[in-house]
């Protein structure tokens, strides 16, 4: 499957911006814990307040990515847990017997942030959540360019966005997590632009989730200086490369 990046933007604390990016690529910075979150000035501040940590990253990455097409581009959401620390503070309510609200309920679910993008852009074009556990960046590329080329698309927005879940939960995550959020527009390769090239095959031997986030092997392709990468998951092996 051929396609090609128009724009990347990635925010993972104190790495937010392309240069940041090639330093960690280039093994110059790395990824940590670090809790900072996009400032989002172009959302007014009565709606900013009411946005998670989650939908503060997600929104940041989709509306600097998707600049030019906001009102119409077509959307990937993909996240694998969620918005995990709002479900999980729903979960602890019920468990108390405590009332439930709707809206905090309504804002738990996966196409939430999805919904609230397209609020804010007046963006009608149709728009999917994804979430395919530990392959979940990968497939929310390939559901990405199915729909591209199915539909004509001239490009499409895939929004990639996770959280180091809640402490009750971490003793069942096996991948080394951090916060972090990504976005990507994509289009069609054609002779005139960089185009990206990624194959899936079965899994080689990998009996256990791979430590690393795809999302952070897929970054660190993508700013760094190598032509191919392959990455592996207990049920696929994905191999990407850039053709120049």
């Amino acid at each position: 499957m051929e396609f090609s990046i128009k724009k990347c933007v990635a925010w993972a604390g104190e790495l937010n911006c392309a240069q940041d990016w090639q330093q960690f690529s280039a093994g110059e910075k790395s990824l940590n814990q670090e809790t900072l979150k996009p400032a989002l000035s172009q959302i007014p501040a009565m709606q900013r307040r009411r946005l998670s940590p989650f939908a503060k990253l997600a929104l940041h990455c989709a509306l600097e990515a998707g600049q030019g097409y906001l009102s119409t581009v077509p959307c990937v959401f993909a996240s694998r847990h969620g918005d995990l620390h709002k479900t999980s503070k729903l979960i602890n309510d019920v468990a108390a017997k405590q009332p439930l609200s709707p809206t905090q309920f309504g804002l738990s679910v996966h196409n939430a942030v999805g919904g609230q993008f397209s609020i804010f852009t007046g963006n009608k074009a149709p728009l999917t959540a994804i979430s395919a556990g530990e392959d979940t960046f990968f497939s929310a590329i390939i559901d990405a360019m199915c729909k591209l080329n199915t539909n004509q698309y001239e490009n499409i927005l895939v929004v990639y966005t996770d959280e180091v879940v809640p402490v009750i939960y971490q003793p069942f995550v096996a991948q080394q997590e951090v916060s972090i959020g990504t976005a990507l527009l994509l289009e069609k390769s054609t002779a005139d632009n960089n185009s990206y090239q990624l194959n899936v095959g079965p899994s080689i031997e990998q009996k256990d989730e791979n430590p690393i986030m795809q999302v952070i092997d897929f970054l660190s392709f993508y700013f760094g200086t190598s032509l191919e990468t392959q990455v592996s998951s207990k049920r696929h092996t994905w191999h990407l490369s850039k053709q120049q």
